[in-house]
């Protein structure tokens, strides 16, 4: 009984606050050439990331939406040194999924026709999907910080996008308009020629003014079992989502693509689940409220 007042309870709260947060990493900028052959400082790039990271939390909102920073980072990549440079090696996909963050980007700088450029990639972990990409030129790095200014708040709502689209909305029902008032009607009668009034002998029709109440409590009912459908599915997901994240590296894109859809149709079916429950509570408010 406790364990079911407890989803209940979380399945309402959940309704009301964000379902989770979406995190983004931003990795650190790196030379594409020698760094004598670029003049950049160790410094200049460090800044260059902090820049661009300071344009992430800027971009996304802050509700749902988590930045990582630099120590963050660190401390979720591996503590085995060779681990780490395994992972040094990897694309920044990978990295993504080993520290849980849903988006990661990555950039780089090298030289074209004498100019400095900048790139930056942005991936959605999970699909390893790009989900945008910008590119810089510049003769010097303040050129590449306006420009980087920019270009970045456009790639990072990207990210915005992406998440609406894998949301389902539940629209709720229009709210019914305010009943009329009702006059009532004056009639005449003539005294002498009426006939008596019957006298009631049951009470059948006020019996069926209880029967909205019971279909308002039938709703409510419909409501709160949506919700906690919805809270079991998010914590399906949730599950989906760890051991999507601690698949070997080895595993076949088919497995990787089969894993991330079970994390997706769990999303889907808690989003159904949380819109339908609303739905069934808002219709059984305006029942209780209505009679």
């Amino acid at each position: 009984m406790r364990n079911i007042i407890k989803t209940i309870a979380c399945a309402t709260l959940f309704t009301a606050t964000a379902f989770a947060n979406n995190t983004l990493a931003v990795l650190e900028i790196i030379p594409k050439a020698d760094m004598s052959e670029l003049k950049v400082s160790i410094q200049e790039m460090q800044h260059l990331t902090d820049e661009l990271r300071r344009q992430a939390v800027l971009a996304l909102p802050d509700k749902g939406y988590k930045v990582l920073t630099r120590d963050n980072i660190i401390s979720l990549l591996p503590e085995d040194e060779e681990e780490r440079e395994c992972l040094a090696e990897s694309c920044a996909v990978e990295i993504g999924r080993t520290i849980g963050a849903e988006y990661i980007t990555q950039g780089s700088i090298g030289i074209f026709s004498g100019d400095l450029t900048l790139s930056i990639e942005l991936y959605e972990s999970l699909g390893g999907k790009l989900l945008g990409s910008i590119v810089m030129e510049s003769p010097n790095v303040r050129g590449l910080l306006t420009a980087m200014r920019e270009q970045a708040p456009a790639l990072f709502a990207r990210i915005t996008r992406n998440v609406q689209e894998m949301q389902v909305s539940v629209a709720p029902p229009p709210a019914l308009p305010p009943a009329a008032p009702q006059v009532p009607q004056l009639q005449v009668q003539d005294t002498a020629t009426a006939p008596p009034k019957p006298i009631p002998t049951n009470i059948e029709p006020q019996r069926k003014l209880y029967v909205p109440t019971w279909i308002a409590i039938g709703i409510d009912i419909l409501g709160v079992a949506a919700l906690g459908l919805g809270y079991y599915f998010d914590t399906q997901a949730g599950d989906y989502h760890e051991d999507y994240k601690n698949m070997p590296p080895n595993q076949s894109p088919g497995e990787y693509a089969s894993a991330y859809r079970d994390v997706t149709d769990a999303k889907k079916m808690r989003n159904i689940s949380y819109g339908a429950g609303g739905v069934f509570l808002l219709g059984g408010a305006v029942l209780h409220i209505w009679f």
